[in-house]
C-alpha cells in the first residue's frame, strides 16, 4: 500500500465584515492506493482549514470535496460517516473520505481531479462561499508495481 499526502492552498476573499482576505483556505488530502485482486483500491480522505470564522467572530465553515476518477468520469463525494474517528490538528475541520476501485489494466494512466471549497455559515443569515468558491487540481497516481 502506498500513502501520499497532498496540501493545497487557495487565496480567497469573503465579503463579510472583518474577514476579507482571511477567507483563504487550505485542504490536506491523504490518498492511499492498495493493490488487491479486484484492482487498485483508492482511498481519499481530507481535512480543511481557514481563519474565516475566527476573523468574522462567529459562524461555521462547511468544507466539501469531490474526487473525479479521470479514467471513467465517476465522481465521488467525500463525507464523514457515522462511527468514524479522525486524528486532526487543532484548527483542522474533517471533510470526509471515500473509496473506490480502478481496474489493473487502466491503472497506468490513473489520475484524480480534486475539487474542494467551503461555505461560511453565519447561523442566522445563511451561507456564502468565498471568492473563488473552489479550486481544482489533478493528481496522477502511481502505476501498479510488479
Amino acid at each position: 500500500m502506498t500513502t501520499k499526502s497532498f496540501y493545497f492552498s487557495q487565496v480567497a476573499d469573503l465579503r463579510i465584515e472583518g474577514v476579507g482576505i482571511h477567507a483563504s483556505y487550505s485542504v490536506n488530502l491523504i490518498i492511499s492506493d492498495e493493490n488487491t485482486s479486484e484492482g487498485k483500491k483508492i482511498t481519499v480522505s481530507a481535512t480543511g482549514k481557514s481563519n474565516a470564522a475566527k476573523a468574522a467572530g462567529s459562524g461555521n465553515l462547511l468544507f466539501w470535496c469531490k474526487v473525479k476518477n479521470m479514467l471513467d468520469g465517476k465522481t465521488y463525494i467525500l463525507e464523514r460517516k457515522k462511527g468514524e474517528h479522525w486524528a486532526v490538528g487543532i484548527d483542522d475541520i474533517v471533510i470526509g473520505n471515500t473509496s473506490f476501485f480502478i481496474s489493473p489494466a487502466a491503472s497506468r494512466n490513473a489520475a484524480l481531479e480534486i475539487e474542494a471549497g467551503y461555505f461560511y455559515d453565519s447561523g442566522y443569515t445563511g451561507t456564502v462561499p468565498p471568492i473563488p468558491a473552489s479550486f481544482k487540481r489533478v493528481i496522477n497516481l502511481t502505476p501498479f508495481q510488479g
